[in-house]
């Protein structure tokens, strides 16, 4: 741990050179906006700013690739506590309780919240990976596609129990994300499902085209269906913008059990930071003493996700630098801008290169303290949109929905796809369904596919082979079938006494 003091200290020093902290202040900037700006995403902001970053120090280059990746993060809480739309699919969870806030006239409290909740999961994050990153990396390893399956298993049964109070609809909305993820080309056998002889959708439906629709073309059609209730927006005051003492006390305890959490769900290749946020959040609904405030507007549900996710994304960098095994497109990206300027990611780089590996952690540093001072005195500003006439308001969000709909892929196909999301998701939030939940069983859908059939093909069939075989993924399938005995009790016990 001293000798990592040491090389942190020289990284610090390397750092702190004008050029340096433009390019990570220029990074972490772009980030935010990627994050509040949906559609484009952090793979392809990286791509269009790798051509740019060929003539810079190797350093410098990374420095600015790697604030676009965790400056994102920031960005993507303010549109959810804003207009309840995500700007990355990791602030789905933020929507929760950030967008109940803002209609109470709170929108600057929850997006401080956010901001210091990101600041802190991710200095908990760094502080991981700084000082844990070869030894976490070689445990992350030995989770193989028998621990997936049981992972994204017991991250559905999360998702029924925080689909509201009917488990039924949490059940049924899940079992259509996973068919919606089904769309496509089935990459085992090549075989076509639910296209319909359509050849757009053999690429199956993009997630960000899905999220926009669920949740942009939703929220806009809900805005205008409940128009009067958008009075409700226009009651901030900007004396209320930031937690007082009593909230931050209130809050810490989340940040920091939510920043643990995302941590080493993080550090499990394919995990990532979304189902990491979705955890943290169910952990600190069943620990509360007051579970029914969540949904409503609790602090906590703002704080414990987005420092999870922001802990999150630092754990899924320790693989990359530590191994040179990136595990998400992003992570491919960030890789390639180590390759670009000839270095390669993995068991030698922090001995080949330790000027850029204890550089980069320390610009982490540095960069995530630019955030905070950016994103707090911002706090105000971005409430006082809410300000603004919904007349105005409503087509400024259309515009950005539409056109980063179409900046995804160019296609006018994944506009009609949008459109069509977002009407069905409409009628599913009308009729008590909830959206989230919808959200994430769709992005779970591939892990789960390509784990299960991985498993059936390595253990021959047999689940109880795997599970024999692989403690681990055994151990959490048992807390699975232990949830799922719980509830059944609960709902027949609560049957039973309705009937008596």
């Amino acid at each position: 741990m001293i000798d990592s003091l040491v090389f942190l200290t020289q990284g610090f020093i390397s750092i702190l050179t004008p050029s340096n902290l433009i390019s990570s202040f220029c990074g972490v900037l772009i980030g935010t906006l990627i994050g509040i700006l949906p559609g484009l995403g952090i793979s392809g902001t990286v791509a269009i700013l790798l051509p740019i970053s060929y003539g810079m120090d190797p350093l410098t280059a990374i420095v600015m690739i790697a604030g676009v990746y965790y400056g994102a993060q920031y960005g993507g809480a303010i549109t959810s506590v804003l207009v309840n739309m995500p700007g990355e699919s990791t602030s789905i969870v933020t929507c929760f309780d950030g967008f109940p806030l803002a209609q109470k006239g709170q929108a600057g409290k929850a997006l401080a919240i956010s901001a210091i909740a990101s600041f802190i999961g991710s200095i908990i994050g760094l502080l991981g990976m700084t000082f844990c990153a070869t030894q976490l990396a070689r445990i992350a390893l030995s989770f193989g596609k028998g621990e997936f399956f049981a992972i994204v298993i017991f991250g559905l049964l999360f998702l029924t129990n925080l689909s509201g109070k009917n488990r039924l609809k949490g059940i049924i909305v899940v079992c259509i994300g996973l068919l919606v993820g089904c769309i496509g080309i089935d990459e085992l056998f090549g075989s076509l499902r639910f296209t319909f002889g359509v050849v757009d959708l053999y690429k199956g439906i993009d997630f960000v085209t899905f999220i926009m629709g669920v949740y942009g073309i939703t929220e806009l059609m809900t805005a205008i269906c409940t128009k009067e209730e958008h009075a409700e927006l226009t009651s901030f005051t900007m004396k209320d913008q930031y937690p007082d003492k009593k909230e931050m006390k209130t809050i810490t305890g989340p940040m920091i059990r939510g920043s643990l959490i995302g941590f080493f769900i993080g550090l499990v290749p394919g995990a990532g930071a979304t189902i990491a946020s979705f955890a943290a959040y169910g952990f600190e609904k069943s620990y509360s003493k007051h579970p029914e405030k969540f949904g409503t507007g609790a602090l906590e549900g703002v704080a414990s996700p987005e420092a999870s996710n922001n802990s999150a994304i630092y754990a899924g960098m320790v693989p990359l630098l530590s191994l040179g095994l990136p595990f998400r497109s992003s992570m491919a990206m960030l890789m390639s801008a180590f390759i670009v300027h000839g270095i390669t990611p993995g068991p030698l780089f922090i001995t080949e290169h330790p000027d850029i590996f204890w550089g980069l952690i320390a610009s982490m540093f540095i960069g995530n303290i630019m955030l905070l001072i950016i994103n707090l005195p911002l706090v105000g500003v971005w409430a006082s949109m809410l300000k603004i006439d919904f007349s105005i308001l409503m087509p400024i969000i259309t515009f950005i929905t539409f056109t980063g709909g179409y900046a995804i892929n160019n296609s006018l196909f994944d506009i009609g796809i949008m459109i069509v999301c977002g009407i069905f998701g409409f009628f599913l939030r009308a009729t008590g369904y909830n959206m989230a939940a919808f959200a994430v069983a769709m992005f779970l859908s591939g892990t789960l596919e390509d784990s299960l059939a991985g498993t059936m093909t390595l253990y021959h069939g047999s689940l109880f082979a795997m599970l024999g075989d692989r403690p681990i993924a055994a151990v959490i399938m048992a807390i699975c079938l232990v949830v799922v005995l719980w509830s059944s009790g609960k709902a027949i016990k609560k049957l039973i006494t309705e009937k008596a």
